[in-house]
């Protein structure tokens, strides 16, 4: 046991010192390592992101990144020249590690995998001979366009262009200088590079650039699909670093490869438009600080007149309700004393009524034809002032809110011809034909017998009254909820002015031809309040000269 437990000791102790000597030498072991690792980053001409400069060194804003991060991370970089299409061919292959300047789209996310924090931006656009008065993507239509091959420009120049119908011929070149080369050799009418390169190298084959602008890119390093993510980690920790740096090689480079031209040179149409919004917005400031200075002025004054209105608003409405009370209070009066004095008449009214009947009935004595017909003058004249008396009195009470219907069940059959009997006379008196068209499905209903009759005798009486030749006639019909009562007459008709006043109280058609008939205008008024009383309506229906139809209708139901 004793032996057992010795060897265990020094076990331990060995396995001890073992584990520190890898802890001490680990981190070495894997500088070494990384200092030994090879990255193959492939270049192409595109001048001043990235290229070979006269002394055949690359060089660039992206060389100048991918040697930092290098030199930080004992990367020993191996770069691997081509165009930009043989560049992207071996990627795609494994032949190379990283890509740059590559933007990024849906069809090349398939293929590459990128970093995430942007390496630089950039925009796509046209340049031209000068004096190509290009203006617009419209005047490209029947235009050649040399264009990289393989780039972003190329792919996307298409789709932005398929929008318009134009008919437009692509030239593919091998770098933007070829493209360059190829427009002012006059082989292509323009070429469509990046803004870094446009800017920079435009002038040199006599090119100009365009109001043809599109593709705002951004711009990565590249791997191949699922390769080499180590790399691009480090990549983006690296540039996100460099970027919140303002003094890092980051922005030293790009200050070093790209001119004050560069830095500074908008495309024409965006300094003009600049230009215009300047002065816009400067119009608009200017406009605003006086407009405000009005409204503050205008509001005030409007604040003083809705005062004053408003004080004006609370003295005329007191006035106005004070007028309604008092309004209110002359009616109650009226109705009270319209009611009370047609109580009062009725008495003596009756009273002449039935001795004129007595005496006519010659029950005092013979009578001559004389004495006739002056008692039935006078018979006649009382009926019709007590009719007129009656009529004020239901107005009054309608008025009042006093009136008082009785539900019970009508039949109407019976309440129309008893209706016409009492007209009868006058309408044989005038040769008029009174004709009744009931339907045999007409049922009891509820509603004020007394008051459908008068409805019906005030109809009735004004179609016989205004009635020269012809015929009355009424007739009654049922449908699910209501009984409808229509009088259609041949006589003189409405005119179309005068429909809205018809229905009013002390009101009368003005024409000539009713002037020849007494009446106060109250009966159709009444009649229009109680039919709205038993829960109906009532409506007319006119031609002039050629009669009137008129109908109501009530609730089966009752109120």
């Amino acid at each position: 046991m004793k032996i057992s437990k010795q060897r265990a000791c020094v076990i331990s102790v060995c396995c001890l010192w073992l584990f520190m000597l890898l802890f001490v030498l680990f981190p070495t072991l894997l500088s070494a390592h990384a200092a030994n690792r090879t990255v193959r980053v492939g270049i192409y001409e595109n001048e001043p992101k990235i290229f070979v400069s006269k002394s055949g060194n690359p060089s660039g804003i992206f060389i100048d990144i991918i040697e930092y991060i290098a030199k930080e991370e004992n990367w020993n970089l191996q770069y691997v020249p081509g165009t930009w299409a043989e560049g992207l061919a071996r990627l795609e292959k494994g032949e190379i590690d990283l890509m740059p300047d590559v933007a990024f789209s849906t069809e090349r996310d398939k293929k590459f995998s990128f970093h995430k924090v942007p390496a630089l931006s950039s925009w796509s656009q046209v340049y031209a001979r000068k004096g190509s008065n290009i203006q617009s993507i419209l005047n490209l239509h029947n235009k050649r366009i040399a264009v990289l091959e393989g780039s972003v420009q190329q792919s996307t120049f298409k789709q932005f262009s398929s929008g318009f119908d134009l008919n437009i011929k692509l030239i593919t070149a091998p770098s933007y200088k070829a493209a360059f080369e190829i427009v002012a050799r006059g082989e292509a009418d323009a070429a469509i590079t990046n803004r870094f390169y446009g800017l920079m190298h435009a002038k040199d084959f006599g090119l100009e650039d365009t109001a043809v602008v599109f593709e705002p890119a951004v711009l990565f390093f590249a791997a191949k699909k699922s390769s080499n993510e180590q790399l691009l980690n480090v990549i983006d920790k690296r540039l996100l670093h460099l970027k919140n740096d303002p003094k890092s090689i980051y922005y030293s480079s790009i200050k070093k490869w790209t001119t004050e031209e560069i830095k500074l040179k908008f495309p024409a149409w965006l300094k003009i438009f600049g230009l215009v919004v300047g002065i816009i917005l400067l119009m608009s400031l200017a406009g605003s600080i006086i407009l405000k200075r009005q409204v503050d002025v205008r509001t005030k004054e409007l604040q003083l007149v809705n005062q004053e209105m408003d004080q004006r608003i609370v003295e005329r409405t007191a006035q106005l309700a004070e007028a309604m009370k008092q309004a209110q209070e002359a009616d109650r009066l009226k109705s009270a004393f319209l009611a009370t004095m047609s109580h009062e008449l009725r008495t003596p009214l009756n009273s002449i009524i039935g001795f004129t009947g007595i005496i006519l009935r010659e029950r005092v004595g013979p009578l001559n034809e004389e004495q006739k017909k002056q008692l039935n003058m006078v018979k006649n004249s009382s009926q019709h002032l007590l009719a007129l008396i009656n009529d004020v009195l239901d107005i009054s009470k309608i008025e009042a809110g006093q009136l008082q219907l009785v539900k019970e069940e009508v039949n109407l059959p019976q309440c129309i011809e008893k209706t016409i009997q009492t007209v009868k006379p006058l309408a044989e008196t005038k040769g008029i034909e009174l004709k009744a068209l009931i339907s045999d499905q007409i049922n009891l209903f509820f509603a004020d017998t007394r008051r459908v009759e008068q409805i019906l005798l005030n109809l009735l009486s004004n179609a016989v009254k205004f009635t020269e030749k012809g015929f009355v006639e009424v007739s009654a019909k049922e449908d699910a909820s209501d009984i409808v009562v229509r009088i259609k007459d041949t006589g003189i008709g409405i005119k179309k002015e005068d429909m809205e006043t018809l229905f009013k109280t002390f009101s009368q058609i003005d024409s000539g031809l009713s002037r020849k008939y007494e009446g106060t205008g109250l009966g159709l008024s009444i009649s229009k309040r109680l039919v709205e009383l038993m829960g109906g309506r009532i409506w007319v229906e006119s031609v002039w000269g050629k009669g009137s139809t008129f109908s109501f209708s009530l609730p089966k139901t009752g109120v």
